[in-house]
């Protein structure tokens, strides 16, 4: 811990006696920042140079499309405008009616975007709740264990108490977002993938850009209801090729190169291993070894102009073991999956992508648990407490999808279809007695299982998609989406269909409504039948229908965003849940696992989002969000534990000369947990639903740090930086256990408060040449 410190004073003593120059933005970023601004702008980059530097810093009164027109003078180029959009072509050209695009890094832009690369095509829809992050937004973010992709966890509308880095989305469930790496839906997208999934297994240091939606995304994301992370890797850094660091959490390898000039083409190699001890402290466990490994190897080539092939192989691997004189507890889990994808430019206004993929998951836990005699009582409080749970899946996954788009004047068409056949063997032990407690809840007590399932089968979808300008300042967006599935056992199949609509009417440069209504559906992926509590068949796909209701409006350095959204969930599938304090090492073996089982769920907000440019170097952010979410149990609406009311994410930056630093603030209502009498009497028992979130945590505030600083010497650079979470070491809550204790006549239920994560320190350095 004093090393960190000490590396902490030291970036600190650097950044002071810095000198101070501005960072100068580029084109791209210009480019950018009108396509969120609204305007449709269509390019080439065969023909753009993204990475143009301005002649200084971008800030808000300086994003116009007279600023760009002074830009792309000085490149002879010019902005026209054609058919309802603007199009950067070469002074002396006449402007293409639609224009094409290479695949190496293809722009994205609000409304209208051509490229060859359609996993990468989004708009981001008509009417969609999309953040964008760019890697240099992920780097300067305070995040814990400086885990960036972290920062989808401050945008409004996300449920946390800093542990999961998995988000729930506007009081939906954490399993209700869709995670795409390189166009290839991921099965288990982080470490400490059993306890709660703490960490990204994808190293934010590669990321060119991540998408996050939250509400009204495109109909080409399927199967799941509340939220898509679209994650895009950096093939190439123009100035560096390696990166070599080491940090509290990690240390890694990277290595990017380009070649040929007839066939151009790149590669991107990662590497990354380390301990995540410190992310674990809310398990209260005397030792552990949670130890982690991820390594990737990406490339792409230019066979013609119009043809691209790209390609790769990743690996993620989690290797933990936890115990202490009570309990003891190992996960292994290894992630593998390799693609090939070709993109095809057919005509100059017709694009299409293949993708076929293959992906590995396999899956190994195990848990015991005994009951150890007091020192001072040696008769143990509940003998027959404690057993053993030895849990193993393996799952593979063969997919292909064509994605297609068609762009004729103002008409943008979208369509592709997924097949993809998937098998899994789940292999489950168990033999364990909840205790007491168990039986004053009435939930199982003892538990004595051996169980073999091995589902098989396909799946597939269809989507197609079209957005017009229906008169002038009004986009409309409808699209269809049609889902399958037959790997249900006895032969058992569904499906799906999931129309949607997005509207925008455009009231002014800088302002503009948007409406967005939706089905959508999300079935139980073949690796997540919860055979872990017993259950060996799968659920009928889950239902949802939304609104969304949003207002942006922009003026010089400001940026307003408002959304109202309301989701009206149906055929809910039981779930299981420990109704006292979830954040614990042996979920399944504890006396509150309980099954759940709702037949509605709903869930409704607010959600306000401001950006402020207050100079050139100083950026601040100032965010609200208001929600309501609950199940309807047994006839009775009840609050979803994680459904906080208000809260609020404020943070400001400062970057300059190499140096920035970083203060982000979240305050937000306490989750709800579930409180139990003083007493009981003996023979009674406990209605679940009559106690479950019945009572609301202490509010949850977290503030954190983040500070980095970079030096150029010569063909290299030099970066140190530290992330501080929870500066304040504040106690927040995790939940509330229960200690019994039987006496005369009945049994004493005594309180024992849980917290969360304490102060966690992150430093590291980077070399990059």
């Amino acid at each position: 811990m004093a090393k960190r410190w000490v590396c902490l004073l030291l970036c600190l003593a650097f950044a002071v006696t810095s000198r101070a120059q501005s960072n100068l933005s580029t084109l791209g970023d210009l480019l950018g920042a009108l396509s969120e601004r609204g305007y449709r702008i269509v390019y080439s980059d065969s023909s753009v140079p993204l990475q143009q530097p301005l002649q200084q810093p971008l800030s808000g009164a300086d994003v116009s499309l007279d600023s760009l027109r002074d830009v792309l003078q000085v490149l002879d180029l010019e902005l026209r405008p054609v058919d309802g959009a603007w199009v950067i072509v070469r002074a002396e050209d006449e402007p293409p009616a639609e224009p094409s695009a290479r695949v190496d890094d293809p722009p994205v832009l609000e409304t209208v975007i051509v490229t060859g690369t359609l996993h990468r095509f989004p708009a981001g829809g008509t009417a969609a709740s999309r953040f964008s992050f760019k890697a240099q937004d992920l780097s300067r973010l305070p995040s814990l264990a400086s885990d960036a992709l972290r920062a989808s966890l401050r945008v409004p509308g996300v449920s946390s108490v800093g542990v999961s880095a998995r988000p729930r989305v506007r009081g939906g469930l954490p399993d209700e977002v869709l995670v795409i790496q390189d166009g290839v839906e991921l099965l288990e997208p982080f470490h400490l993938a059993d306890y709660h999934s703490a960490y990204s297994a994808i190293d934010y240091r590669t990321v060119e850009s991540l998408d996050f939606y939250t509400g009204g995304f495109p109909s080409r994301y399927g199967n799941r209801m509340s939220g898509v992370m679209d994650i895009r890797q950096q093939w190439q850094e123009e100035q560096y090729h390696t990166d070599l660091g080491v940090s509290s959490f990690a240390n890694f390898v990277h290595h990017r190169g380009t070649f040929g000039e007839q066939h151009p083409g790149g590669w991107l190699f990662s590497w990354r291993q380390g301990d995540l001890s410190d992310l674990t402290d809310y398990i209260e466990t005397r030792s552990g070894q949670p130890r982690y490994r991820d390594a990737g190897l990406r490339g792409s080539v230019d066979v013609s102009p119009q043809w691209s092939l790209s390609g790769g192989f990743v690996y993620s691997e989690d290797d933990i073991d936890f115990s202490d004189e009570e309990e003891a507890a190992a996960s292994e889990v290894d992630m593998r999956y390799a693609w090939v994808g070709t993109d095809l430019s057919l005509q100059e206004h017709l694009e299409s992508r293949f993708t076929l993929s293959w992906l590995s998951l396999d899956r190994r836990r195990f848990q015991a648990s005994f009951e150890q005699p007091d020192p001072e009582d040696p008769e143990p409080q509940d003998p027959e407490k404690g057993g053993f749970l030895d849990h193993r899946q393996e799952v593979e996954r063969l997919a292909l999808r064509n994605d297609w788009s068609l762009l004729r004047g103002d008409w943008l068409w979208e369509a592709g279809w997924q097949a993809d056949y998937s098998r899994a063997d789940y292999r489950h032990q168990s033999l364990f007695n909840r205790g007491e407690l168990a039986d004053l809840l009435g939930s199982e007590r003892e538990v004595d299982r051996s169980l073999r399932v091995r589902p098989s089968g396909w799946a597939g979808g269809l989507y197609l998609q079209t957005q017009w300008p229906l008169v002038p300042g009004l986009i409309v967006q409808p699209s269809l989406r049609w889902d399958r599935q037959d790997y249900y056992q006895n032969g058992g199949s569904d499906s799906q269909f999931s129309p949607r609509l997005g509207l925008r009417w455009e009231l002014g440069d800088q302002l503009h409504l948007s409406l967005s209504l939706g089905r959508f559906h999300q079935p139980e992926a073949i690796n997540e039948l919860q055979v872990l509590d017993g259950v060996t068949e799968f659920f009928p796909a889950q239902e949802s229908d939304q609104a969304v209701l949003g207002l942006y409006w922009g003026h010089g350095r400001v940026a307003f965003n408002v959304e109202l959204y309301q989701k009206r969930y149906r055929e809910q599938k039981d779930r299981f849940e420990n109704i006292f304090n979830p954040f614990v090492l042996l979920p399944e073996l504890e006396p509150d696992r309980v099954a759940l089982s709702p037949d509605r769920a709903r869930a409704r907000g607010l959600d306000i989002d401001t950006a402020l440019e207050l100079t050139p170097s100083l950026t601040a952010v100032l965010r609200y969000s208001y929600m309501d979410a609950s199940d309807r149990i047994d006839g009775r609406w009840v609050d979803r534990r994680w459904s906080q009311e208000q809260t609020v994410n404020a943070g400001i930056g400062w970057e300059r000369d190499g140096f920035s630093i970083g203060l982000a603030l979240t305050w937000h209502s306490g989750w709800r947990s579930s409180e139990l009498p003083a007493f009981v009497s003996e023979d009674t028992e406990i209605p679940v639903a009559s106690v479950l979130n019945n009572t609301q945590l202490r509010e949850y505030f977290s503030l954190d740090l983040g500070v980095s600083k970079s030096w150029e010497i010569g063909p290299t650079r030099l970066k140190l930086y530290t992330d501080i979470s929870n500066l304040t070491d504040r106690k927040n809550q995790a939940g509330i256990d229960f200690d019994i204790e039987e006496v005369d006549g009945g049994y004493l239920l005594l309180q024992d408060p849980e917290t969360l994560l304490p102060r966690v320190v992150s430093v590291g350095a980077t070399l990059s040449f």
